[in-house]
């Protein structure tokens, strides 16, 4: 922890095996009440620095939604 840096803002982030991730304080899951089932909610941004038109942005939208489609579904 002695190396450890704050994240400044909330984004996408590439992590290196080996690598230590320690979730945020008020981050973890709760249990709905009478429910049982746990829901993980959680925003997706991505910042584009620079200019694109409207069809590029729509193409890094699509390719970062079908990674993480694909990502999430491979885990089950």
């Amino acid at each position: 922890m002695a190396d450890a840096t704050r994240v400044e803002r909330t984004g996408i982030a590439l992590v290196h095996e080996g690598e230590r991730i320690l979730p945020a304080a008020g981050s973890e899951a709760v249990l709905a009440d009478g429910d049982h089932a746990v829901s993980y909610h959680f925003p997706v941004q991505v910042e584009i620095v620079g200019e694109l038109d409207g069809d590029q942005l729509r193409q890094i939208a699509r390719h970062v939604f079908e990674q993480l489609d694909t990502t999430l579904r491979s885990r089950g």
